[in-house]
């Protein structure tokens, strides 16, 4: 079982310090609870995200992007494959951006859908939401880049909708094959389907499910880089379980620094370096 934290704990740094410290040497994945983000809300998001799958492929691929890693719009299945995988995960996703950073790429909008652009909305409450935890992580004093929050504002941060189609067979009961996120924290909003697994320090796999009102987060590679290793990144996977007739529906936003930030002082390795190097080692490219 993964612990659960107040929203407001995290937001103000009350009393969390030595469990999220634990928490994130343990398992590095936590449940956040009465968070800012309505439940009326996420759910507009899932319809949303179930509607847009719901789209015939020919449409769908209007809104794929080649040579863009994935950065923005649709991507089919078949494509992403988890680091040192052979098998790509099974799973189509869609990937919007930030509107406010001119240097990255243009969303896209599927204009055969109505009120989409309401996942604009939902990725600056993500994004905020994401600000105040970073700002719980000052209390491992870190000696780069102490205030998180600056060098994530305007960053390259992605909203990810995704859908796991039914699984026909148990020859491949991994939906998404173990990997790290390469991101500084991701959120996922609660409302998916069961699947999702961490593994602790003593290679175990625990079950990572919380409530439809809730979110959980788990630090990404970047973080782990800057920290100088303070803060875990951890191996996670979504399985197939008894649900797995049906599709499944996930919804997690990956918090990323501006791409010209600096990770590593000692290498000088930027933002942009190592995303552009992970999206080719799992195949978005």
């Amino acid at each position: 079982m993964i612990p659960t934290i107040e929203y407001e704990d995290l937001k103000t740094n009350k009393n969390i310090s030595s469990k999220l410290e634990d928490t994130l040497n343990e398992v590095g994945f936590f449940i956040i609870k009465n968070h800012p983000i309505s439940e009326k809300s996420i759910d507009k998001l899932f319809s949303i995200t179930e509607t847009l799958f719901n789209l015939p492929i020919n449409i769908k691929n209007k809104y794929h992007l080649p040579g863009t890693n994935g950065a923005r719009g649709y991507t089919p299945y078949g494509i992403e494959t988890a680091l040192n995988e052979k098998l790509p995960d099974q799973k189509e996703f869609w990937h919007q951006g930030s509107n406010t950073n001119k240097n990255l790429l243009d969303n896209q909008y599927l204009t055969e859908l109505d009120d989409f652009d309401f996942i604009d909305e939902m990725y600056k409450e993500f994004e905020n939401v994401g600000m105040d935890i970073l700002k719980a992580f000052k209390s491992f004093n870190l000696d780069y880049h102490a205030d998180l929050t600056e060098i994530a504002r305007n960053g390259n941060s992605i909203l990810r909708l995704i859908h796991y189609p039914k699984v026909e067979s148990n020859t491949n009961r991994q939906r998404a094959r173990a990997h790290n996120d390469v991101n500084l924290i991701t959120l996922l909003v609660g409302g998916n389907a069961a699947g999702l697994e961490a593994q602790d320090k003593s290679g175990n796999w625990v079950e990572c499910n919380c409530r439809k009102n809730e979110i959980i987060c788990n630090v990404g590679d970047m973080l782990e880089i800057i920290s100088q290793q303070k803060l875990r990144s951890t191996p996670h996977r979504v399985v197939s379980k008894s649900n797995s007739s049906v599709s499944r529906y996930s919804i997690p936003f990956f918090l990323h620094p501006r791409p010209e930030v600096v990770l590593d002082p000692t290498t000088q390795l930027s933002a942009d370096e190592f995303l552009t190097k992970r999206l080719k080692d799992i195949k978005l490219n």
